[in-house]
Order: structure tokens, then sequence, then C-alpha cells
């Protein structure tokens, strides 16, 4: 996280002479999160590929204060259901960034898979009514909430949402979704998982021998989008 920068103002009355300090904070550099569970071997490979794609300040696993005491601990499974029932949804926690920022980063962009697509949109959410502007939001195989994404769509201080669905991979999970239709995806979403082959949903999550190439045409076509 970038360090606090440090600002000098004067009060009034002009007789004031001492200086008050105020501390901003500005988020920066490139934050992704993963499928749920946060973890995988795609995950290295996926930083390789938005790395090689000209992403430098590019950072992975990374969990926040929401994560943590809202939503308690982690795990595939509670978090593929927290996914489904809540956090697709729009939340008013305080989705606070507590490591992984990059100072010298020219953006602030919030990257996420599946669950992590979740986290990204909260946490984009929550700084961009805090009035920082989040460059780009994408995400990938996100299964949000269409009133939830509508809404970030329209918030000023996000610039870009970029939504990357994977319906072209048979992926039955796509962005706007309704509850109905999440619910009666789940048995294609265990098959797909249980196959272990990258196929719909898990086309960037299962370590396959193409996947390395997926990833790359996936960061080239974000960094052509306009994230650095």
């Amino acid at each position: 996280m970038q360090p606090l920068k440090t600002i000098n103002v004067r009060l009034t009355p002009v007789s004031d002479t001492e200086p008050v300090k105020v501390y901003l904070l500005r988020p920066r550099g490139t934050l992704y999160w993963g499928g749920a569970g946060l973890d995988g071997g795609y995950i290295p490979l996926t930083a390789k590929a938005f790395q090689a794609s000209g992403i430098r300040s590019f950072n992975v696993g990374l969990t926040n204060t929401a994560t943590r005491t809202v939503l308690g601990e982690r795990g595939m499974l509670v978090d593929a259901i927290r996914a489904g029932l809540t956090i697709r949804y729009e939340d008013n926690a305080e989705w606070v960034i507590t490591s992984g920022m990059s100072a010298d980063a020219a953006q602030f962009n919030l990257i996420g898979y599946s669950y992590g697509s979740l986290l990204a949109a909260q946490t984009a959410n929550y700084y961009a009514k805090q009035g920082h502007t989040v460059d780009h939001l994408v995400l990938i195989g996100s299964p949000i909430d269409g009133t939830f994404l509508d809404k970030l769509r329209k918030l000023p201080h996000i610039r870009k949402v970029i939504v990357i669905d994977l319906t072209e991979h048979r992926d039955p999970i796509y962005a706007g979704m309704s509850q109905a239709a999440l619910i009666a995806a789940a048995p294609t979403l265990a098959s797909q998982m249980s196959a272990g082959t990258g196929e719909g949903h898990f086309y960037y999550a299962h370590v396959v021998p193409d996947l390395p190439r997926r990833l790359q045409k996936l960061a080239d076509r974000v960094a052509a989008d306009g994230v650095r």
C-alpha cells in the first residue's frame, strides 16, 4: 500500500501560524483475486501472463479487511456459497485493501475471476464511493448481480468496467445472471470443476497444457483495454 502522503494546510483566521497536517491515502497498482479459495496453480501463471502484457504493478493473492472480518475464514466451498448468496450483491462494508499496493503505479486497477471478481467489485465500490478513482474494474467469469453491476457502471469514480464472460467456452456463469439461473448452473459447474480439463467456467483456472496461451491472450486483451 502506498505510504501516507503529508500536505500542509493553514486554517483561518490568517493569524494562525501553525500548519495542520492532513493525511491522504491514494491507492495505486493492479490487484488481482482468483476464484473460490483464492489459490491454485493458475494464479502464478496468471501473474506471469499479465506482467508479460505490460502490466508491471500486478499483485496477486490479496485479501482485505472485509474478507476476514465480515466473511470470516476462507475456503473454496465457503467462498462459492458466499459468492452465490451474498457478495454478488452490493455490500456496504468497508472493503479496505491492506496489502499489495504499488506507490509508483500509473493506475489503480482491480481484477477478479469468479469469486475474486466479487471481491474486486466490492472493493471498487467502496473506494469509488470514498472519492478514489478506480481506473479499471475487470470482472472475469463473474456471477455479479445485474443491479449491482449497473450501479458500478454508473459510479463516476470508476472510469471503466470491463466484463469478460466465458460463455463462449460453455461457462454457465455470466455477469448479471439471476439467482435462479445461478442455482440452476450448479450441476454444470460441479461437473466442469471435477473434470479438471479447463472447460467452461474453469477455462482460465485449470492447469492444462494450453493454459499459458489462454492466459496470455486474456492478459493481452485486458492490456488492450487500457490497463497498465
